[in-house]
């Protein structure tokens, strides 16, 4: 019974710590970073994705982010 309980604490602390380093890592202080629209969606098609599987994202210098669609 107790082991149980701690194996559920020690799985949901471990998602824990995998959902806030994702997090972190999206805040980057200074430069852009792509990483920050990763949870950005748009409708294609009717369909809504992911902004990353139907456009381009690069950046050129450390304060742009440009954003380039693969159809027009």
């Amino acid at each position: 019974m107790i082991e149980n309980i701690l194996e559920d604490a020690e799985h949901r602390m471990d998602q824990a710590l995998v959902h806030t380093r994702m997090e972190l890592g999206k805040v980057r202080t200074g430069r852009a970073n792509p990483e920050l629209l990763d949870s950005i969606y748009v409708s294609y098609y009717g369909t809504m994705t992911p902004l990353n599987q139907v456009a381009n994202i690069s950046v050129s210098n450390p304060q742009i982010m440009s954003i380039l669609p693969y159809e027009k």
